[in-house]
């Protein structure tokens, strides 16, 4: 019987809380940053939505943690005790059938995904009649993945945890869900155990993980079954099989995930460290830290220096409107706006320019990926198809009708799937750097204005070399819809050319018929395999060129909107000052002390995000 599941962790007395470790770090660098917006966003910025992109970029920064591995090494105890709760299911048969996402949720709460596009709400109780291999047999409910919010410090730092369903049982399907998610890692957690020697299957499936994880942490679980010198001995043989695998020195975490959420849950100290978690816990949070957390922080960190640059130029511009000859102020307003004029044409000329590669990118690259796709998948399904169809000839016709009609929708589903999150994640990434590149050329022609401008007035100004951290959302939800073709219309045919009567008497036409009918069920079948096949591809190119248009048109507004944003923060900033001048001198001191106590807060927010990035490039 499982414990009930709480609706919020309880918080570990203060002699049980370790000392924060890399992911800490990055929460407190992270809350630093967040605090240096919020005083961004009180001196009143011409372009405070950079700083709010930038803060929602932080918040949904996530590290994706897989756990894959052999059948009933213990992946979901594992992750109940990273989390400290009897959170997932666990069982003495194969258990976990599909793929469960935990992430963070300010309420204990849990959704299921179906491959229709149908989300629902379920209470968490409800968990095994979904991801179990007895409560979702062969996964026949259509489930994609469930994800599982919960509310734990350890996900709230933007950690997820993805259990994946074991390899190497009888359920052969469950292996092909534990693939699904590992090119999207940003670390695969592999489990072994002491009480089973790495089988040959184990090994197989770990070649593989290595082609698709960047970084690997091997765990040797369950060391409470064994005496010291056998957990020394299993960890010397495992080491050794996992070695010849990878073909270098690898390091393997002794653990009990059973010891660890015993002593978490009970708050016993001796108990967690006993279990040889916390060990494995701070070589996981540094690798992620300094692999992706401070990459993220410290790009950041320049990008808010960049808008603070900017912000400051205009302040200063202000300032010396503030303090110069109204006509000299006309003349230098004039030379602006012709500048302006110059920024109008090169931004013309970046919309053409990113509309030609967006082009190509569809034409060239989809185009020619789907030709690929139609040209592999085809005969590839008509062998497969000529194989089932061998194995279900004897069955009745409306059986033989059904499997193969099942055969050939799973099956195209199976692979239009796997090819769309492959190409999804090829074109995003081409999509993506392209966006760089635009985003880059951009930077430049904002920083020839802001220079331009400096130079007018003759305010020092350094612009602040920053890469673009935007990028498209992945916002691509395709569906697999069958127009199923029924046997109705295949009976009334039948009917039609064979009459009833000869069912009974004439064995031999009653054979030749049932034969014809055969084949035309077959024949039926693979053409609506073939046609298939090009209406999926038809809307695979549809669904796929929407995104990238969509995309396309998200990064285009947002990179007129910096350049118009520069332009008229800039434009406004010396008109305020040439009013103000005209209102009086009274009026242009107290504008010139409230504009200077502006700078001192800027400075003091520089220094701040220089902190930041310092210290985020050495952790």
């Amino acid at each position: 019987m499982r414990k009930s599941i709480p609706g919020k962790p309880e918080p570990a007395p203060r002699s049980n809380q370790r000392k924060a470790g890399a992911i800490g770090e990055y929460k407190r660098l992270r809350e630093q940053i967040f605090h240096a917006i919020s005083g961004m966003l009180d001196l009143g910025l011409s372009d405070p939505q950079s700083c709010i992109e930038l803060k929602e970029k932080l918040e949904a920064n996530t590290f994706n943690l897989v756990v894959v591995g052999q059948f009933k090494r213990g992946k979901t105890c594992l992750i109940n005790a990273l989390l400290g709760a009897d959170l997932l299911p666990v069982s003495v048969v194969p258990l976990t059938s599909i793929v469960t996402v935990l992430v963070y949720g300010r309420e204990l709460a849990a959704k299921v995904y179906f491959d229709d596009g149908r989300i629902m709400d379920i209470p968490v109780e409800f968990l095994p009649e979904y991801v179990t291999e007895s409560g979702n047999p062969q996964n026949e409910k259509q489930v994609r993945e469930v994800v599982v919010m919960y509310p734990s410090p350890y996900l709230k730092d933007g950690v997820r945890l993805i259990d994946t369903p074991g390899v190497g049982s009888v359920y052969v399907h469950n292996t092909d869900v534990a693939y699904k998610y590992l090119p999207k890692s940003d670390a695969a957690l592999f489990l072994l155990s002491v009480d089973q020697p790495a089988g040959s299957a184990e090994l197989d499936f770990l070649i593989d993980v290595r082609e698709f994880a960047d970084r690997i942490f091997f765990l040797l679980n369950k060391i409470d079954y064994l005496s010291g010198d056998e957990v020394a001995r299993s960890l010397e043989f495992s080491k050794a099989a996992v070695e010849k695998i990878m073909g270098t020195e690898i390091k393997i975490f002794p653990v009990s995930a059973k010891l660890a959420l015993s002593g978490k849950i009970n708050g016993a100290r001796s108990q967690l460290s006993k279990s040889g978690l916390p060990v494995f816990s701070e070589a996981l949070d540094r690798f992620l830290m300094n692999e992706k957390g401070k990459v993220l922080l410290g790009s950041a960190a320049r990008n808010l220096l960049r808008t603070l640059s900017g912000a400051r130029l205009e302040i200063e511009l202000e300032l010396k409107s503030l303090r110069t000859p109204i006509e000299q102020i006309r003349e230098k307003i004039n030379s602006f706006e012709n500048k302006k004029e110059e920024l109008l044409r090169e931004r013309r000329e970046f919309e053409t320019l990113f509309n030609a590669e967006l082009e190509r990118l569809v034409v060239r690259e989809l185009e020619s990926d789907l030709v690929k796709l139609k040209s592999s998948l085809v005969p590839k399904m008509d062998v497969e198809f000529g194989r089932f169809y061998e194995e279900k000839k004897y069955l009745s016709l409306r059986e033989l009708n059904d499997a193969l009609e099942a055969f050939v929708r799973e099956g195209i589903q199976r692979e239009f799937s796997t090819w769309r999150e492959g190409e999804d994640e090829r074109l995003s990434e081409s999509f993506e750097g392209i966006c760089r590149r635009f985003a880059s050329q951009v930077n430049q022609v904002i920083d020839s204005l802001l220079d331009f401008s400096s130079q007018l007035f003759s305010i020092p100004f350094e612009p602040v070399e920053a890469e673009s951290l935007w990028s498209s959302e992945s916002t691509f939800q395709y569906k697999l819809r069958e127009e199923a073709v029924g046997l109705d219309m295949l009976t009334e045919s039948l009917t039609q050319v064979f009459p009833g009567y000869i069912s009974g008497r004439f064995e031999r036409l009653r054979a030749w018929a049932y034969r014809k009918a055969n084949r035309f069920i077959v024949g039926n079948r693979k053409r609506h395999m073939l046609e298939a096949i090009e209406m999926h591809s038809g809307r695979l190119r549809f669904d796929l060129t929407e995104r990238l248009k969509k995309s396309a048109d998200a990064f285009r507004s947002e990179m007129i909107r910096k350049i118009e944003t520069i332009s008229e923060g800039i434009s406004k900033a010396i008109e305020r000052g040439m009013d103000l001048r005209l209102q009086g001198e009274e009026q242009a001191l107290k504008t010139e002390s409230a504009l200077a106590e502006k700078i001192s807060t800027i400075e003091k927010i520089r220094i701040e995000l220089n902190c930041i990035r310092e210290v985020s490039e050495k952790l």
